[in-house]
């Protein structure tokens, strides 16, 4: 079995699957999310439905990537690009901007699901190359 494969693609549909967490109620019950996470007040909710669209948009591209890395090679990649920029933009706001606490919930989602992704990427790929490399003929 490969293990890496095995990796990269549970941690991206886990990924997938807090994006919906996040993305479903932030479309359907954005009061109820900014009051769940404390985002402050939001008013009017329409730019949290927006982002929860998004991300229902975004999340739909990870499926590509799951079901073959190798040939979605950029989608695999621009996943876990994303989701470590999205990371890093949350993590700025709170620290620097002074956004409520709730989105120190949505930094570490990003970081650390982004991380992990990295991490579990890395190891597919070089595991590709290695058996790519011993499958040539001499």
């Amino acid at each position: 079995m490969n293990k890496p494969l095995f990796w990269f693609r549970l941690l991206v549909a886990l990924g997938g699957i807090a994006n919906l967490a996040f993305a479903i109620p932030a479309f359907v019950a954005p009061a109820f999310l900014s009051g769940l996470i404390d985002v402050g007040d939001i008013d009017p909710n329409v730019w949290l439905r927006n982002v929860g669209l998004l991300l229902i948009i975004l999340s739909s591209f990870y499926i590509p990537a799951i079901i073959d890395p190798f040939r979605y090679l950029f989608n695999s990649v621009a996943l876990v690009v994303g989701r470590f920029s999205a990371g890093v933009f949350f993590l700025i706001l709170v620290c620097f901007a002074s956004y409520p606490d709730g989105f120190w919930v949505l930094a570490l989602n990003d970081l650390i699901f982004s991380s992990l992704q990295a991490i579990a990427l890395f190891f597919l790929l070089r595991r590709n190359a290695r058996e790519s490399a011993e499958a040539r003929p001499a």
